[in-house]
């Protein structure tokens, strides 16, 4: 049987032929040949898939010894064979493999010697063989009647006119249904078709588990790039950050995450320079639609991924707006111990830890004062902070508007500094109109964006438009559906509009350890009257204000009273220290039935603009206040709807 030269890499392949490759390789690692050496399975996966992905610049000795086999970069490549030994093993296992085939496969792998890069080698199909009597497809129609008996000119004969119209006839039928097979097939993946995407965490190639951050850190920044096409939808690195370590099959995570496509890549990091690559698969078929690598100097490699993103949009085709493409090239050179400092910033604060993310975005921000999205980051953790009950509510929002406002200026398109404004407007001012405006806007710029859906659904609770905040819920679950984010926002949501059970199912999806999930457990029983299982999960998070007013309001409501009130103590020393408690010592005389103290501690709430006052329209636990004359007044003071 014939043979054509060796060919690889995408850029040569057809879809057809990688599909072969990858069916090829199965058979080579399941058979006798490989059994028993997982790591030379391993071996040639990887040197397949990197081909295949066109990532042959990956497949250096030095990059296969730190990706598979866990060496540092600088490892001595001379003096540590680790490589060239596997590579020597699997080659003989191949020439084992296909010396003990009783037919020859379409395609034939081969590690050639001395490199890393394996080669395809495919296989011409013979002629078959035809009879004697067989008319020969390749001559004309005229040939196929018999020279002995020439038909008179003009004329045909009967056998030699249904010879032919069978022989066209079966052409025929068979070219329309391989076109339309093919067509069909194009249809159904075209790359015009995918709407939907999800980046899976870029692997740190750079043998520096430090670097992780910065791997981490570049998911999250091309996520967002990729949210500015208003006519993708991206899902947040919340949940994709869950596939980190995964062995699922991509098109399993796809189905999973809802999306028609994954984006996966790798980061290699060498003093000041990082080399990003980045692949786009249609997880429908498995099949690579672009793949391309970047070598960048760290101080431009976030301007980098807004060409990523576009790239990708290229590949899909989707036009861009020119607002889109404007927003996508907004990058500048960044300092590199600012870029680094903001790095880990992010890192810490998608981690749920705002406290430790605190001092390295206000590093970065001193480092490079232009920095924009450090000063974002920045009042995304002030906002937090103020929110959770961490700093004083006054230094906490002041300083997340006074950020949140830098960023715009020096960068108005950036979507996250929209939604900081936005909910700062709210905490300090309980500008409700401007909140909306703002929110909108960053959802306007980055329509994937999960938590600016997120900001905008607590919003639409806090004015009373259940109906709408619910829709929000949806929006931003179906762009995050995998972390804990969604089970939270979805479990706060469906508490306030009053969907208890719903609410708790939610809650019991959220990790077991969280300190949230005992909050929600604690207020979702309790507003279902089961008082002991709430007080109990209140009792598990210590002294902070927020528990404490809730737990008090709980024991009221239990008809222990004397417990209850021993928590007001608690909470003023709270209020003399960060002035934090005043609208949870309110709540608690409203459960005891204590109406005046109750609105006295609401107005001194009112007087320090405290939080918890933007709750008070949906509040549960401020049920047995609404029928006063007092808090139709107090409402509308704080710019709330009646």
């Amino acid at each position: 049987m014939p043979e054509t030269g060796p060919s690889e890499g995408p850029d040569v392949l057809s879809d057809e032929q990688v599909q072969l490759v990858r069916s090829e390789l199965e058979a080579i690692v399941s058979s006798s040949a490989f059994a028993g050496s997982k790591r030379g399975q391993e071996f040639l996966r990887l040197v397949v898939d990197h081909t295949l992905a066109g990532r042959i610049d990956s497949l250096r000795e030095r990059m296969i010894g730190v990706e598979m086999f866990g060496r540092k970069v600088d490892y001595d490549t001379s003096n540590d064979a680790v490589v060239r030994v596997r590579a020597s093993e699997v080659r003989k296992r191949l020439n084992q493999y296909y010396s003990e085939l009783r037919s020859r496969p379409p395609v034939r792998l081969e590690l050639p010697s001395g490199a890393y890069v394996p080669k395809f080698y495919w296989e011409q199909p013979e002629p078959v063989p035809r009879r004697p009597d067989e008319p020969n497809p390749t001559i004309s129609a005229q040939d196929i009647t018999p020279a002995a008996t020439p038909p008179p000119a003009g004329k045909r004969t009967l056998r030699g006119d249904w010879r032919v119209l069978t022989g066209l006839a079966v052409t025929a039928l068979t070219l329309i249904a391989i076109a339309t097979y093919v067509t069909a097939s194009r249809r159904s993946a075209a790359p015009g078709s995918i709407r939907s995407v999800a980046v899976l965490p870029l692997r740190n190639l750079s043998g520096d588990p430090q670097q992780e951050n910065l791997a981490d850190a570049l998911t999250e920044e091309l996520t967002t790039s990729l949210g500015h096409i208003s006519a993708l939808r991206v899902i947040s690195r919340t949940s994709t950050s869950a596939y980190k370590h995964t062995n699922k099959a991509l098109p399993e995570i796809a189905r999973e995450l809802g999306v028609d496509a994954v984006v996966e890549g790798s980061v290699f990091r060498e003093g000041n320079q990082a080399r990003i690559t980045a692949q786009l698969i249609d997880a429908r078929t498995d099949r690579h639609i672009w793949a391309k690598s970047y070598d960048r100097h760290l101080n431009s490699i976030l301007a980098l991924l807004g060409e990523v993103a576009q790239e990708i949009g290229d590949a899909i085709r989707i036009a861009l707006t020119p607002e889109e493409k404007l927003r996508l090239a907004r990058g500048r050179p960044v300092d590199l111990q600012a870029q680094e400092q903001y790095l880990l910033g992010q890192h810490l604060l998608d981690s749920g830890k705002p406290q430790e993310a605190l001092p390295y975005f206000q590093k970065a921000v001193a480092q490079d004062p232009d920095f924009a999205r450090a000063h974002a980051g920045l009042a995304d953790t002030y906002g937090l902070l103020g929110q959770w009950g961490l700093m004083a509510y006054s230094e906490a929002f002041q300083n997340q508007q006074a950020e949140a406002q830098k960023a715009i200026a020096l960068d108005e398109a950036l979507a996250e500094a929209h939604v900081q404004l936005g909910t700062a407007a709210e905490n300090l001012n309980w500008d409700w109109g401007t909140e909306e405006t703002q929110l909108r806007r960053a959802l306007e710029l980055n329509p994937s964006s999960a938590s600016g859906h997120w900001a905008y659904c607590l919003f639409l609770e806090k004015v009373g438009r259940i109906g709408e905040a619910l829709d929000q819920m949806k929006i931003a679950s179906a762009l995050d559906p995998v972390s804990d984010r969604p089970f939270v926002n979805s479990a706060d949501a469906l508490y306030f509009a009053r969907q208890y059970d719903r609410a708790m199912a939610q809650t019991r999806r959220i990790s077991a350890t969280t300190r949230v999930r005992s909050f929600f457990e604690a207020v979702i029983n309790r507003e279902k009257g089961a008082y002991d299982q709430a007080i109990n999960e209140f009792l598990k998070m210590g002294d902070e204000p927020h528990a404490l007013g809730h737990m008090g309001n709980a024991y009221a409501r239990a008809g222990r009273s004397a417990e209850a009130r021993a928590t007001i103590p608690r909470l003023q020393t709270h209020i003399q220290k960060d002035g934090i408690g005043t609208y949870e010592v309110a709540l608690v005389h409203a459960a005891l039935g204590e109406r005046d103290q109750a609105f006295a501690w609401l107005e001194k709430a009112y007087a320090v603009r405290d939080k918890g006052l933007t709750y008070l329209k949906i509040d549960p636990c401020a049920d047995p206040l609404r029928s006063d004359p007092r808090f139709a007044d107090l409402l509308r003071r704080v710019g709330l709807p009646l």
